[in-house]
C-alpha cells in the first residue's frame, strides 16, 4: 500500500492533539451530522405507537414503513460514494441534509400511508451521504494515528442521536403529536449547513481554520500529501473494488452487524411498550440509556486500537481482530429472550448496543486501512455500508412478520444473533489482503 507511515514529530502539542487542534471543529461538524441523520431516523420508531394508533396498521404494516428509509438508503449508497469522490464532501452533504430535513418535515403533514413512504424514501435517500462522505473526511483531514478515534467520533452521533432522539422524541409526541415531533426535528438539519458551509473544505490545505502548521502536520501523516488523492476516480473502480474478497468480506460483515442495529433501532421502544408493558417515555429513556453507554464505549474502544495498533499494523489490517471479539461479544443479544425483568432486559441492551458500536467503528476503520489510496473512499464506503443496510433495511421487516406469524419476538432475536457469529467468521476469514484498484 503506498501510504506514508512516517509520524511527523516536529510539530508542537497543540497542532499534534486532536483535542486542540482546529480540525476538531470538522470532527465536531461530522459528529452532529450523524447525530442528527438519526434522530430524524428514530424519530419513527419511537411515533410508531401513536401512527399505528392513528392508521390502524398491524405490525406488518409498521415494519414496512420502518424500513422504507432504508431500502432508499441502502441503493444510494453506491452512486453516493461515488458522488462523494467526484465533487467532493462539501457540495454533497449541503444537497444532502437539505433533502433529507425537508423529508423528514414533510412526515409530519402525512395523511395516510402512501404519502408517508414516499416521505420515508426521500429521507432514506438524503441521508446516504453520512457516512462516505465522513470516512472520506477522516482519511483526508485526520493523521493515520487518530484514525480509529476520528473515525468513532464521527459515526458517534449515530448512538448519541438515538440516545437524545428517543426521550426527546417521546416527549414531542406525548406533548405535541407525533406530526409536530417530525417537523420540529427536521428543521434541526438547515442549522447545521450554515456551519457546513461556513467552515469545511474538502482539503485542509484549502481550509482557512487550520494554521500553516496544522496544515503541514496533517499532509505529512495522511494520504492528502499523494498524488493519487488528486487524479480523480480511476476507470473501473467499481467493477474493480467488487472482485476483491477483501471488499466482499468488510461489505458481508458490515451486514450481519447493522441486521441486529437496525432490529434494536427501530423495533426496540414498541418491544417494550408491547412485551414488557412500560409506558411510552419510560421505554424510550432505558432505550437511551444503552445508546448513551455505546456512545461512549465505541469511542473508547476505537481510540484504544488506535494506542495498541502501530500504523505499519493498521496497515496490514490488524484491527480485524478487534472487530471479531467484539462481534462475537455482540451475540448475548439472543439472551434478551431469557429475562424478564426490565431491568436485566436494560443490561443485556445496553451491553449489546455497546459491542455493537464498537465493531461498527472499529469495521469502518479496518475498511480505511485497507483501501489503498483515499481517491476511492468514497465509492468503496458506498459498497461497505450497502452490504450493511441490505441486511439492515430487511431487519425491521423481517421482525414484522416473525411477530405477526408467531406472536412473540423470541425468533426474531434469535435471527440476529445468528447472523452476527457469522459475521464474525466472514470478517476472520475475508478481510485478510488490502484493497487496491490498480
Amino acid at each position: 500500500m503506498n501510504v506514508s507511515t512516517n509520524i511527523n514529530v516536529s510539530a508542537n502539542g497543540k497542532v499534534k492533539s486532536l483535542w486542540r487542534g482546529k480540525r476538531l471543529y470538522i470532527m465536531i461538524l461530522l459528529f452532529f451530522a450523524s447525530l442528527i441523520n438519526y434522530i430524524d431516523r428514530v424519530s419513527m420508531s419511537v411515533a410508531a405507537p401513536a401512527i399505528i394508533k392513528d392508521f390502524g396498521w398491524d405490525s406488518a404494516t409498521m415494519g414496512i414503513m420502518l424500513s422504507s428509509a432504508f431500502w432508499a438508503y441502502a441503493i444510494a449508497l453506491v452512486p453516493i460514494g461515488y458522488f462523494v469522490d467526484k465533487i467532493g464532501a462539501r457540495k454533497l452533504n449541503a444537497f444532502s441534509i437539505s433533502f433529507w430535513s425537508l423529508a423528514a418535515m414533510v412526515t409530519g403533514i402525512s395523511n395516510g400511508f402512501g404519502t408517508m413512504l414516499a416521505s420515508r424514501l426521500a429521507l432514506g435517500a438524503g441521508e446516504a451521504s453520512t457516512m462516505p462522505s465522513g470516512s472520506k473526511v477522516v482519511r483526508q483531514w485526520f493523521p493515520i494515528q487518530e484514525r480509529g478515534l476520528a473515525t468513532a467520533l464521527a459515526r458517534s452521533g449515530a448512538e448519541a442521536g438515538p440516545a437524545i432522539g428517543m426521550p426527546l422524541v417521546a416527549w414531542l409526541v406525548l406533548d405535541y403529536g407525533w406530526r409536530m415531533s417530525f417537523i420540529i426535528t427536521g428543521a434541526v438539519g438547515f442549522i447545521w449547513l450554515f456551519f457546513w458551509l461556513k467552515y469545511f473544505r474538502d482539503k485542509p490545505q484549502d481550509s482557512a481554520l487550520l494554521s500553516s502548521e496544522e496544515k503541514d502536520y496533517i499532509v505529512a501523516n495522511t494520504d492528502s500529501n499523494q498524488e493519487t488523492a488528486d487524479k480523480g476516480i480511476p476507470k473501473g473502480t467499481l467493477w474493480r473494488l467488487l472482485q476483491q474478497k477483501t471488499m466482499w468480506g468488510l461489505a458481508l460483515s458490515q451486514g450481519c452487524i447493522m441486521y441486529t442495529q437496525y432490529l434494536i433501532l427501530t423495533w426496540l421502544p414498541t418491544y417494550l411498550v408491547q412485551v414488557k408493558h412500560l409506558q411510552l417515555m419510560k421505554a424510550s429513556v432505558m432505550s437511551s440509556v444503552a445508546f448513551v453507554c455505546a456512545w461512549v464505549l465505541g469511542i473508547v474502544v476505537c481510540k484504544m486500537s488506535d494506542t495498541l495498533l502501530t500504523p505499519e499494523k493498521v496497515l496490514k489490517g490488524h484491527r480485524r481482530t478487534m472487530v471479531v471479539v467484539f462481534m462475537v461479544l455482540s451475540s448475548i443479544f439472543v439472551c434478551t429472550t431469557m429475562v424478564e425483568s426490565p431491568v436485566a432486559i436494560l443490561v443485556i441492551i445496553t451491553l449489546v448496543k455497546a459491542f455493537l458500536s464498537s465493531t461498527i467503528g472499529l469495521n469502518m476503520t479496518l475498511t480505511n486501512d485497507l483501501v489503498a489510496t483515499p481517491a476511492v473512499a468514497g465509492t468503496a464506503f458506498g459498497i461497505l455500508l450497502l452490504g450493511g443496510n441490505l441486511f439492515g433495511s430487511m431487519a425491521p421487516i423481517v421482525t414484522g412478520y416473525i411477530v405477526k406469524t408467531t406472536g412473540s419476538f423470541d425468533n426474531a432475536f434469535y435471527l440476529a444473533g445468528a447472523l452476527i457469529v457469522i459475521g464474525s467468521l466472514i470478517s476472520l476469514f475475508m478481510t485478510r489482503k488490502p484493497i487496491t484498484v490498480e
